[in-house]
């Protein structure tokens, strides 16, 4: 009886402490290139909206803490990957839970049963230290057993230097404690941040230890970010050293554009080179997404510059169904090899 008794308080006082967090709700979260940036959500919607369409649920603790982030269809979590791209979910999953500690915060997640489970980066658990201005100074990952662990980047630690108010200079190491670069195939090294006063990424750039831009291997040495009103990412440009417009990066383009919906749901997706016309990149230039009533990514299809459909990985369309009677269910992904 007592093991019951203790199980029960434990229950009723984990209840109370989730009944007493403030919740916002939002479609989408906003684009998130590096764990420093706090998480933040786009496009708000009511808690009526909430009960009838997918939706992320913000929770706050007393303090103004996120504590609780999860991806849901009415009260069911469901897989973020329904929300289709360009949110801030490379490190989070369906559920991640925030606790902070002294002066750290740790971040694990689980899935749409509520079972522990490794975030998208494969990592499971992520430790940041904060300084005593509660500023964010370094994030480390670890794996199932505990120990230190590469992300799907080769990344183990990131750390970070306030540069100015607005802009922080960010070094990453691996397991064997040798500094990388931002991901395998994006090659800023050494990288300083800059953001406006909300919060929201102006640019990357790619420094020396002199603080001074010097260009990657491919040429480039700026990624500036453009954003509407709602905070949705609608584009980004590279640039050299000098400043100068180039082609460049793993993307072999000029940058990139981004249209959304009424909703905030990425739609369309597309490469451009120095004159903002489309160029090819990776083996195609437009990204095309649909989504249904619910918020659901329901079909994704690839086109050339002449907007002539393409194959990508031997299928020229995916599509996803849901259950019509219990849209939070997924029933089946079906691709499509030729023109229907």
């Amino acid at each position: 009886m007592r093991t019951i008794s203790i199980i029960l308080l434990i229950i009723i006082s984990y209840t109370a402490k989730t009944q007493n967090l403030r919740k916002e709700y939002f479609k989408h979260l906003v684009f998130r290139e590096t764990p420093y940036s706090f998480t933040k959500g786009r496009i708000p919607i009511s808690v009526e909206r909430s009960k009838v369409e997918n939706h992320y649920q913000l929770s706050y603790n007393s303090n103004n803490q996120l504590v609780l982030i999860e991806y849901r269809f009415r009260s069911v979590l469901i897989n973020r990957k329904r929300a289709g791209i360009m949110d801030g979910f490379r490190n989070i999953a369906t559920k991640t839970k925030i606790e902070y500690q002294d002066e750290k915060e740790i971040r694990t997640f689980y899935d749409e049963n509520d079972i522990q489970c490794a975030n998208p980066m494969n990592i499971y658990k992520e430790v940041y230290k904060y300084n005593k201005k509660g500023e964010r100074t370094s994030v480390k990952f670890y794996d199932k057993d505990g120990k230190l662990t590469n992300n799907s980047w080769r990344i183990a630690e990131y750390n970070w230097t306030i540069f100015t108010d607005n802009s922080i200079i960010e070094k990453r190491k691996n397991t064997a404690g040798v500094y990388v670069t931002m991901r395998p195939y994006y090659k800023f090294m050494t990288t300083l941040y800059k953001y406006k006063n909300d919060g929201i990424l102006i640019s990357m750039n790619h420094i020396d230890e002199s603080n001074n831009l010097i260009d990657d291997e491919s040429g480039v040495a700026i990624d500036k970010a453009e954003y509407d009103d709602d905070f949705n990412l609608t584009g980004f440009k590279f640039y050299n050293s000098k400043n100068e417009p180039v082609i460049g990066s793993f993307l072999k383009s000029g940058g990139g554009k981004i249209v959304y919906d009424m909703n905030g749901n990425c739609i369309k997706y597309f490469t451009i080179d120095l004159e903002n016309n489309l160029m090819m990149s990776r083996n195609k230039a437009i990204d095309l997404y649909q989504f249904d009533i619910n918020g659901n990514l329901i079909e994704i299809s690839s086109y050339d510059t002449n907007s002539n459909l393409l194959k990508i990985r031997n299928s020229i369309k995916t599509k996803f169904i849901y259950d019509n009677n219990k849209p939070f269910k997924h029933i089946k992904t079906e691709y499509y090899h030729n023109e229907l």
